[in-house]
């Protein structure tokens, strides 16, 4: 019995540790800044219909690439269109050149609805010496919305470098497979030490072609228990962190092999 539980730890921390360095990994290259965008940031502050305007934006930079994600949102904001947003390089207070546009423009603007719009995109692409200078220094960029009221901007703040956390990065696709892959390995091994254990067992009680199939570590009814459970927690974990389709294909079929691990080792012990 304690032989038992010792293998299940075992097995679990190798899941783990397999798991952690997937997502460590996923995380290591995607930097993520903020800024809350307000009128009065413009340089000088605006003072027409769009005065109160406001927003928020969030900047996604992937710096193996110097790709960059934009994610913004703006209200009362009194102008038809929004026909300009970048990244400058400035203090607050100074205006400063453009380094990363999101390729909005006059001839294709974002249109305002009720005084409120939004826009996302992502694979902008950010010179290599910028990327460095605002990793070094995020607070000498700043984020810029322009409108047709306010060509030379409507809404502005200074970028702030978010603390990495548990949820700002996720497996990919190709990560979700080496996890997989390893718990497949681990899965194959057990099986194998199960179904090695069982057909001994059998060969003492009584001789026969039976004893030597591996067939005889699964059984099913208690795999299908412990997959109900394993995939129901799964589920509730997914719903709770909002998961993408993504995590939801690679942590389901993850699912089913570790439950394969937990009932061969729960029919191990109970061999014993």
């Amino acid at each position: 019995m304690r032989r038992s539980i010792a293998s299940f730890v075992l097995m679990a921390l190798t899941v783990f540790a397999v798991a952690s360095i997937m997502m460590r990994s996923a995380r290591a290259d995607i930097v993520v800044f903020t800024a809350q965008l307000l009128a009065s940031n413009e340089v000088p502050p605006i003072t027409n219909a769009d005065a109160n305007a406001f927003g928020q934006i969030r900047v996604t930079l992937d710096t193996a690439t110097n790709l960059f994600q934009f994610e913004w949102s703006v209200g009362n904001v009194a102008a038809p269109q929004i026909i300009l947003s970048h990244i400058h390089e400035g203090a607050a207070g100074v205006n400063g050149p453009i380094r990363v546009d999101s390729g909005i423009s006059p001839a294709s603007p974002v249109a305002v609805v009720n005084g409120s719009a939004a826009f996302s995109r992502s694979n902008l692409s950010g010179a290599a010496d910028v990327v460095t200078r605002l990793l070094a220094n995020p607070a000498g960029f700043y984020f810029n919305i322009h409108s047709t009221l306010n060509p030379g901007g409507v809404v502005r703040g200074q970028l702030i470098r978010q603390a990495a956390g548990p949820t700002s990065g996720v497996p990919t696709l190709s990560e979700w497979g080496a996890i997989l892959m390893g718990l497949l390995i681990i899965a194959a091994c057990v099986f194998f030490l199960a179904g090695r254990k069982t057909s001994v067992a059998l060969a003492g009680a009584a001789q026969s072609p039976v004893a030597q199939s591996p067939t005889n570590a699964i059984d099913w009814r208690l795999l299908a228990k412990v997959t109900l459970y394993v995939e129901a927690a799964i589920g509730l974990a997914l719903v709770a962190l909002s998961a993408t389709p993504v995590d939801v294909a690679g942590a389901i079929t993850s699912g089913l092999v570790v439950a394969f691990i937990i009932h061969l080792l729960i029919g191990g012990a109970r061999r014993r």
